[in-house]
């Protein structure tokens, strides 16, 4: 469940608009790497120590595979990618590596990741 609060807000792009009321989430509750290795160690016949060392893994893994420019897909997850946030120039030539600014990365949910996130509750707090 969703636990949201209302507040009342100027609109940034115009300072003098009508302000408006807006739903905004309320944060609940970070689970840590250590809390999914006790769950998935409860829901299965791994062991928590098993569990913790290939969630470790993937956790190496991972970002050493986006840097070598790999997509990363995780199942009915989603995917992991990189982009390039670059400037730009006239020509080809003019292009340097000094124009690209920051690799971002990004996260595609998954159809099914999509489809169970679309029954969600929500829940207004005070």
């Amino acid at each position: 469940m969703i636990k949201y609060k209302i507040i009342n807000k100027i609109n940034p792009q115009d300072v003098n608009a009508v302000q408006k009321f807006y739903a905004i989430k309320q944060a609940q509750e970070t689970l840590t790497l250590r809390d999914f290795g006790r769950r998935i160690s409860r829901e299965s016949t791994v062991s928590m120590m098993d569990t913790m060392a290939v969630l470790e893994g993937l956790l190496q893994i991972i970002p050493d595979e986006l840097i070598n420019g790999k997509i990363i897909k995780l199942g009915d997850f989603g995917t992991f990618r990189t982009t390039l946030a670059t400037e730009g120039t006239l020509t080809e030539e003019a292009f340097t590596v000094a124009n690209i600014k920051k690799l971002n990365i990004r996260f595609r949910p998954d159809r099914e990741f999509v489809n169970k996130l679309a029954g969600v509750e929500y829940s207004k707090v005070s």
